[in-house]
Protein backbone atom coordinates (compact mmCIF):
# COMPACT_ATOMS: atom_id res chain seq x y z
CA UNK A 1 0.00 0.00 0.00
CA UNK A 2 1.67 3.28 -0.75
CA UNK A 3 1.38 6.60 0.91
CA UNK A 4 -1.20 8.13 -1.24
CA UNK A 5 -3.40 5.09 -0.77
CA UNK A 6 -3.38 5.50 2.67
CA UNK A 7 -3.75 9.16 3.33
CA UNK A 8 -6.81 8.30 0.89
CA UNK A 9 -8.07 5.89 3.55
CA UNK A 10 -7.24 8.05 6.23
CA UNK A 11 -9.35 10.99 5.06
CA UNK A 12 -12.27 8.83 4.69
CA UNK A 13 -11.69 7.58 7.58
CA UNK A 14 -11.89 11.20 9.77
CA UNK A 15 -15.06 12.02 6.96
CA UNK A 16 -16.76 9.45 8.83
CA UNK A 17 -15.77 11.01 12.25
CA UNK A 18 -13.31 8.42 13.40
CA UNK A 19 -10.69 10.80 14.00
CA UNK A 20 -10.79 9.71 17.52
CA UNK A 21 -10.22 6.36 16.91
CA UNK A 22 -8.53 5.49 13.40
CA UNK A 23 -8.75 2.13 12.08
CA UNK A 24 -6.45 0.53 9.22
CA UNK A 25 -6.54 -2.36 7.83
CA UNK A 26 -2.66 -3.56 6.24
CA UNK A 27 -2.15 -4.53 2.70
CA UNK A 28 0.75 -7.08 3.32
CA UNK A 29 3.16 -8.00 6.07
CA UNK A 30 5.09 -4.52 5.09
CA UNK A 31 2.69 -2.76 5.67
CA UNK A 32 3.53 -0.08 8.77
CA UNK A 33 1.45 0.11 11.89
CA UNK A 34 -0.84 3.09 11.99
CA UNK A 35 0.44 3.70 15.55
CA UNK A 36 3.44 4.78 13.83
CA UNK A 37 3.76 8.30 13.23
CA UNK A 38 5.23 8.91 9.70
CA UNK A 39 3.20 11.90 8.44
CA UNK A 40 1.23 14.98 9.59
CA UNK A 41 -1.97 13.15 10.81
CA UNK A 42 -5.01 14.47 12.93
CA UNK A 43 -5.59 12.12 15.75
CA UNK A 44 -8.13 14.13 17.57
CA UNK A 45 -10.11 17.07 18.55
CA UNK A 46 -10.82 17.85 22.41
CA UNK A 47 -13.97 20.13 23.61
CA UNK A 48 -13.85 22.20 26.47
CA UNK A 49 -16.42 24.54 28.00
CA UNK A 50 -15.64 27.98 28.14
CA UNK A 51 -14.86 28.68 31.98
CA UNK A 52 -14.97 25.21 32.68
CA UNK A 53 -12.33 23.19 30.50
CA UNK A 54 -12.85 20.27 31.79
CA UNK A 55 -16.40 19.51 30.63
CA UNK A 56 -16.44 18.64 27.42
CA UNK A 57 -20.43 18.72 26.68
CA UNK A 58 -21.74 21.91 26.61
CA UNK A 59 -24.89 23.26 27.34
CA UNK A 60 -26.78 25.67 24.91
CA UNK A 61 -26.01 29.02 25.01
CA UNK A 62 -22.04 28.34 25.96
CA UNK A 63 -19.53 28.29 24.39
CA UNK A 64 -17.36 25.28 22.96
CA UNK A 65 -13.67 25.55 22.49
CA UNK A 66 -12.75 22.86 20.14
CA UNK A 67 -8.66 21.94 19.80
CA UNK A 68 -7.53 19.87 17.24
CA UNK A 69 -4.66 17.66 18.11
CA UNK A 70 -2.24 17.18 14.89
CA UNK A 71 1.11 14.80 15.22
CA UNK A 72 4.15 14.70 13.14
CA UNK A 73 7.56 13.05 12.79
CA UNK A 74 9.70 15.98 13.11
CA UNK A 75 8.51 19.77 13.62
CA UNK A 76 4.80 20.27 12.53
CA UNK A 77 4.61 22.19 8.81
CA UNK A 78 2.54 24.63 8.33
CA UNK A 79 -0.75 24.51 8.73
CA UNK A 80 -4.16 26.04 7.42
CA UNK A 81 -7.42 25.38 8.39
CA UNK A 82 -10.93 26.08 7.45
CA UNK A 83 -14.54 24.41 9.58
CA UNK A 84 -18.52 25.19 9.24
CA UNK A 85 -20.52 24.58 12.35
CA UNK A 86 -24.29 22.90 11.48
CA UNK A 87 -26.78 21.26 12.95
CA UNK A 88 -26.89 17.27 12.39
CA UNK A 89 -28.31 16.42 8.90
CA UNK A 90 -29.40 13.22 7.14
CA UNK A 91 -28.37 11.69 3.74
CA UNK A 92 -30.01 8.78 1.91
CA UNK A 93 -32.00 8.59 5.46
CA UNK A 94 -28.22 8.05 7.02
CA UNK A 95 -27.29 10.71 9.69
CA UNK A 96 -24.36 13.15 8.00
CA UNK A 97 -21.37 13.76 9.57
CA UNK A 98 -20.92 16.69 7.03
CA UNK A 99 -23.16 20.15 6.23
CA UNK A 100 -25.92 19.46 4.97
CA UNK A 101 -27.75 22.66 5.69
CA UNK A 102 -26.61 26.35 5.51
CA UNK A 103 -23.79 26.56 8.20
CA UNK A 104 -24.56 28.49 11.89
CA UNK A 105 -20.60 29.78 11.91
CA UNK A 106 -17.44 29.28 9.56
CA UNK A 107 -14.13 29.77 10.63
CA UNK A 108 -10.77 29.84 9.12
CA UNK A 109 -7.10 30.29 10.20
CA UNK A 110 -3.66 29.40 10.20
CA UNK A 111 -2.52 28.87 14.28
CA UNK A 112 -0.99 25.66 14.89
CA UNK A 113 -3.07 23.91 16.50
CA UNK A 114 -6.01 24.50 14.93
CA UNK A 115 -8.42 25.75 17.75
CA UNK A 116 -11.44 27.92 17.76
CA UNK A 117 -14.55 28.70 20.32
CA UNK A 118 -18.69 28.17 18.61
CA UNK A 119 -21.46 29.86 20.64
CA UNK A 120 -23.61 27.20 20.85
CA UNK A 121 -27.27 28.35 20.38
CA UNK A 122 -29.85 28.51 22.44
CA UNK A 123 -32.53 25.54 23.36
CA UNK A 124 -35.01 27.64 21.16
CA UNK A 125 -32.19 27.71 18.06
CA UNK A 126 -31.39 24.21 18.16
CA UNK A 127 -34.95 22.74 17.59
CA UNK A 128 -34.28 19.05 17.92
CA UNK A 129 -30.92 18.80 17.35
CA UNK A 130 -28.91 17.06 20.38
CA UNK A 131 -25.53 17.60 18.55
CA UNK A 132 -23.65 19.85 16.54
CA UNK A 133 -21.65 18.95 13.43
CA UNK A 134 -17.75 20.23 13.20
CA UNK A 135 -16.81 19.87 9.38
CA UNK A 136 -13.75 20.92 7.81
CA UNK A 137 -10.67 20.24 6.28
CA UNK A 138 -6.97 20.49 7.69
CA UNK A 139 -4.53 21.93 5.42
CA UNK A 140 -0.57 21.04 5.80
CA UNK A 141 1.99 22.63 3.90
CA UNK A 142 3.38 25.69 2.35
CA UNK A 143 1.20 25.14 -0.81
CA UNK A 144 -2.44 24.17 0.78
CA UNK A 145 -4.05 27.01 2.45
CA UNK A 146 -7.88 27.05 3.93
CA UNK A 147 -10.95 28.20 1.41
CA UNK A 148 -14.61 28.16 1.26
CA UNK A 149 -16.36 26.80 -1.96
CA UNK A 150 -17.95 30.12 -3.41
CA UNK A 151 -21.34 28.50 -3.97
CA UNK A 152 -21.83 25.60 -1.15
CA UNK A 153 -19.75 27.28 1.42
CA UNK A 154 -17.95 24.09 2.14
CA UNK A 155 -14.61 24.49 3.43
CA UNK A 156 -11.78 23.35 1.33
CA UNK A 157 -8.00 22.99 1.11
CA UNK A 158 -6.61 24.90 -2.09
CA UNK A 159 -4.38 22.28 -4.38
CA UNK A 160 -6.62 19.96 -2.65
CA UNK A 161 -3.60 19.09 -0.19
CA UNK A 162 -6.22 18.72 3.28
CA UNK A 163 -7.55 16.04 5.58
CA UNK A 164 -11.00 16.34 5.81
CA UNK A 165 -12.30 15.89 9.35
CA UNK A 166 -15.62 15.60 11.33
CA UNK A 167 -16.74 15.99 14.73
CA UNK A 168 -20.12 15.47 16.52
CA UNK A 169 -20.30 17.50 19.74
CA UNK A 170 -23.31 16.06 21.90
CA UNK A 171 -25.09 19.32 23.92
CA UNK A 172 -26.06 18.62 27.24
CA UNK A 173 -29.78 18.30 27.74
CA UNK A 174 -30.22 17.44 31.12
CA UNK A 175 -28.32 17.64 34.98
CA UNK A 176 -26.02 14.66 33.39
CA UNK A 177 -22.50 16.33 32.30
CA UNK A 178 -19.77 14.82 30.89
CA UNK A 179 -15.96 15.65 31.98
CA UNK A 180 -12.67 15.34 29.84
CA UNK A 181 -10.28 12.40 31.43
CA UNK A 182 -6.98 13.53 32.30
CA UNK A 183 -4.13 11.53 30.33
CA UNK A 184 -0.91 12.29 32.58
CA UNK A 185 -1.43 11.07 35.98
CA UNK A 186 2.11 9.29 35.61
CA UNK A 187 4.28 6.95 33.41
CA UNK A 188 6.80 4.79 33.95
CA UNK A 189 9.53 3.44 31.41
CA UNK A 190 11.29 0.09 32.51
CA UNK A 191 9.85 0.56 35.67
CA UNK A 192 11.45 4.02 36.38
CA UNK A 193 9.58 7.33 36.49
CA UNK A 194 9.11 8.90 33.15
CA UNK A 195 8.19 12.50 33.32
CA UNK A 196 6.79 15.12 30.64
CA UNK A 197 10.18 16.93 28.44
CA UNK A 198 10.75 20.39 29.77
CA UNK A 199 11.16 23.26 27.62
CA UNK A 200 14.63 22.97 26.31
CA UNK A 201 15.41 19.89 27.44
CA UNK A 202 17.75 17.35 25.16
CA UNK A 203 15.83 13.90 25.56
CA UNK A 204 18.95 12.58 25.07
CA UNK A 205 20.40 13.84 27.89
CA UNK A 206 17.78 13.54 30.37
CA UNK A 207 16.63 10.35 28.94
CA UNK A 208 15.46 7.82 29.22
CA UNK A 209 18.08 6.22 27.15
CA UNK A 210 17.88 2.51 25.52
CA UNK A 211 19.90 1.05 22.47
CA UNK A 212 18.87 0.68 19.06
CA UNK A 213 17.57 -2.35 17.75
CA UNK A 214 16.72 -3.51 21.90
CA UNK A 215 13.13 -4.40 22.66
CA UNK A 216 10.17 -5.24 24.73
CA UNK A 217 10.66 -1.91 26.77
CA UNK A 218 7.58 -1.59 29.15
CA UNK A 219 5.58 1.98 28.99
CA UNK A 220 3.26 1.53 32.26
CA UNK A 221 0.35 4.31 31.75
CA UNK A 222 -1.39 4.89 35.20
CA UNK A 223 -5.02 5.83 34.83
CA UNK A 224 -8.07 6.71 37.98
CA UNK A 225 -11.25 5.42 38.78
CA UNK A 226 -12.67 8.60 38.63
CA UNK A 227 -11.64 9.33 34.80
CA UNK A 228 -14.80 6.88 33.99
CA UNK A 229 -18.15 8.43 34.99
CA UNK A 230 -21.17 6.86 34.91
CA UNK A 231 -23.89 8.39 32.79
CA UNK A 232 -27.56 6.85 32.25
CA UNK A 233 -28.11 5.14 28.98
CA UNK A 234 -30.56 3.30 27.18
CA UNK A 235 -30.45 -0.53 26.78
CA UNK A 236 -32.48 -3.77 26.69
CA UNK A 237 -35.48 -4.31 24.58
CA UNK A 238 -38.21 -2.46 25.42
CA UNK A 239 -35.32 0.39 25.94
CA UNK A 240 -34.50 1.20 29.78
CA UNK A 241 -32.64 4.33 31.23
CA UNK A 242 -30.04 2.25 33.02
CA UNK A 243 -26.71 3.30 34.78
CA UNK A 244 -23.52 2.58 33.01
CA UNK A 245 -19.76 3.52 33.23
CA UNK A 246 -17.48 4.64 30.84
CA UNK A 247 -14.72 2.70 29.43
CA UNK A 248 -10.80 4.61 28.48
CA UNK A 249 -9.70 3.77 25.37
CA UNK A 250 -5.82 4.97 25.27
CA UNK A 251 -4.66 5.58 21.33
CA UNK A 252 -0.94 5.00 21.81
CA UNK A 253 1.49 6.61 19.00
CA UNK A 254 5.08 6.40 18.07
CA UNK A 255 7.49 8.33 15.62
CA UNK A 256 10.04 5.22 15.62
CA UNK A 257 10.27 1.76 16.51
CA UNK A 258 7.24 -0.22 16.82
CA UNK A 259 4.81 -0.81 19.85
CA UNK A 260 3.17 -3.88 20.15
CA UNK A 261 -0.29 -2.58 20.75
CA UNK A 262 -2.06 0.61 18.88
CA UNK A 263 -5.00 0.30 21.83
CA UNK A 264 -5.52 -0.36 25.51
CA UNK A 265 -8.53 -0.11 27.56
CA UNK A 266 -9.16 0.00 31.04
CA UNK A 267 -13.10 -1.51 30.78
CA UNK A 268 -16.34 -0.10 32.80
CA UNK A 269 -15.80 -3.54 35.58
CA UNK A 270 -13.01 -2.18 36.57
CA UNK A 271 -13.39 -1.36 39.76
CA UNK A 272 -10.16 -0.14 40.77
CA UNK A 273 -9.34 3.33 42.05
CA UNK A 274 -6.15 3.21 39.95
CA UNK A 275 -5.34 1.06 37.12
CA UNK A 276 -2.02 0.84 35.31
CA UNK A 277 -1.78 -0.33 31.19
CA UNK A 278 1.45 -1.32 30.18
CA UNK A 279 2.34 -1.58 26.06
CA UNK A 280 5.75 -2.85 24.93
CA UNK A 281 7.88 -0.95 22.52
CA UNK A 282 10.51 -2.01 20.32
CA UNK A 283 13.36 0.60 19.62
CA UNK A 284 14.23 1.15 15.92
CA UNK A 285 17.04 -0.24 14.14
CA UNK A 286 21.04 0.87 14.37
CA UNK A 287 20.74 2.04 10.83
CA UNK A 288 17.89 4.03 11.18
CA UNK A 289 19.70 5.79 14.52
CA UNK A 290 22.09 8.82 14.00
CA UNK A 291 24.86 9.11 15.92
CA UNK A 292 23.99 11.87 18.19
CA UNK A 293 20.96 9.38 19.09
CA UNK A 294 17.38 9.88 17.76
CA UNK A 295 14.18 11.54 20.26
CA UNK A 296 11.09 9.63 19.56
CA UNK A 297 8.50 11.02 20.33
CA UNK A 298 5.18 9.02 21.99
CA UNK A 299 1.66 10.64 22.11
CA UNK A 300 -1.24 9.20 24.24
CA UNK A 301 -4.66 10.04 23.29
CA UNK A 302 -7.27 8.99 26.51
CA UNK A 303 -11.52 9.04 25.09
CA UNK A 304 -14.18 7.97 27.31
CA UNK A 305 -16.18 7.49 24.26
CA UNK A 306 -18.70 9.62 24.93
CA UNK A 307 -16.81 12.85 23.92
CA UNK A 308 -14.26 13.31 26.61
CA UNK A 309 -10.87 13.27 25.69
CA UNK A 310 -7.35 14.06 26.52
CA UNK A 311 -3.90 13.76 25.46
CA UNK A 312 -0.23 13.94 26.60
CA UNK A 313 3.68 12.79 24.89
CA UNK A 314 6.56 12.01 26.46
CA UNK A 315 10.01 11.25 24.98
CA UNK A 316 13.31 8.59 24.97
CA UNK A 317 16.47 8.65 23.03
CA UNK A 318 17.58 5.66 20.88
CA UNK A 319 21.61 5.56 20.70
Amino acid sequence: MNSNTTRTIMNNLLRLGLAGGIFLAGCGPTFDPASLIETTRVVGARVEVEGAPDRAMPKPGETANVTWLITSPEATPPLGWAFAVCTPGTVGGKASLGCESTPLASFEGTASPPRISIAVPATSALGSATALILYGEICSGVDSGPLFDPQSGAPGCTGGGGTTVSLSIPVQQRDETNHNPIADRAFTFDGGVWAALATGEDPCVVGPRVAAGSNDHVIGNLTQGSDRETYTALSSDPPVATLVRETLQISQFTTAGELKNQFSFVDATDSNAETTVDVKWNAPQADAVPAAGLPVTFTFVVRDNRGGIDWTTRVACVN
